[in-house]
């Protein structure tokens, strides 16, 4: 599996509400626009054909950050807390 941190910045409502559910199918929401995500390689690929048809190439931005599995488990927060990740945790997308 796969961890990124999927971050975007949306500039339509309408577009940023389809971004944010296509991440939920994937992932884990740790800010309102910042996901944690771990998927095969076959899903990133899907995540990011997906992403790449909803957004407005020339407005808005989606970035996928990689992480290694002892940074997808080393998550700390001040503020709000955040439910740290498990290495259990699947995402099974149909």
């Amino acid at each position: 599996m796969l961890s990124y941190l999927v971050c975007y910045d949306i500039a339509d409502p309408k577009r940023l509400r389809k971004v944010a559910r296509l991440c939920e199918d994937f992932g884990y929401r740790k800010q309102y626009s910042v996901f944690l995500v771990r998927v095969s390689a076959t899903d990133y690929v899907r995540l990011r054909t997906r992403l790449y048809e909803a957004i407005n190439l020339t407005l808005d931005q989606v970035l996928f950050i990689p992480l290694c599995g002892k940074c997808s488990q080393g998550f700390d927060s001040l503020g709000k807390p955040t439910d740290p990740p498990e290495s259990k945790d699947v995402v099974v997308v149909v």
